[in-house]
């Protein structure tokens, strides 16, 4: 378990990192410094319910490298945002994540409707970087829900298993680096350094569902 101190200073920047990772417009995208020239393995999924989890229309899966996704779906930045109207950011939706290189766990999938609409207030087009933040978010979040399952019935290594998915995202170039110059390594020890050892207190503060729905509902 960590430490009093380790958690006092995770806490301390609770709001910052959520907010880093939540698909701000304002964030600059870059690719990490440590490559990974393929794209994950799949998590040991024995012992995993083979129900389905999304209870929606999931997208299919179709994983192309880190690099290859990082020049297609990851050019976006604050000087030079892309932009498109509704119908054009669900198709980038769409594309990247089917194109999305690390997997989600058995019963996850990124749905084929991921509940965006136009609102007066949002103007008529929306960010790819955004978007692409987003993809990234249930990813992440799929992971940990998995992770702490698997923990919760007793199966440490498949719970690692998980987060090792997680790790190897972190430190390929699809990470979406919100901090120029800041390790991903020791962004990924901030936030998951506990729950490795099955410790999740903090995990509504840094790890979120994007989407409308919830897993198990419709």
């Amino acid at each position: 378990m960590r430490r009093a101190s380790t958690t006092t200073a995770l806490a301390a920047t609770t709001l910052l990192l959520s907010g880093a990772l939540s698909g701000c417009t304002a964030m600059e995208i870059t690719a990490t410094s440590e490559k990974s020239s393929a794209a994950a393995q799949p998590a040991d999924t024995s012992g995993a319910s083979t129900s389905n989890l999304s209870g929606w229309e999931g997208l299919p899966s179709e994983p192309v490298s880190p690099q290859e996704y990082a020049d297609t779906y990851m050019q976006a930045n604050p000087h030079h945002m892309l932009h498109r109207d509704l119908d054009g950011i669900l198709e980038y939706y769409r594309d990247a994540a089917t194109a999305f290189p690390f997997p989600l766990p058995q019963g996850y999938s990124f749905p084929a409707d991921p509940g965006y609409y136009d609102r007066p207030e949002d103007g008529p087009n929306w960010a790819e970087v955004t978007t692409a933040n987003r993809i990234w978010a249930y990813f992440e979040f799929a992971n940990v829900q998995a992770a702490k399952a698997a923990f919760d019935r007793g199966d440490e290594d498949a719970a690692a298993g998980y987060l090792d998915v997680v790790r190897d995202a972190y430190l390929s170039e699809a990470f979406p680096n919100n901090y120029v110059g800041t390790p991903p390594q020791d962004l990924y020890n901030l936030v998951y350094s506990g729950m490795r050892q099955a410790d999740f207190t903090l995990e509504t503060n840094f790890i979120y569902n994007p989407f409308p729905w919830k897993p198990g509902t419709t």
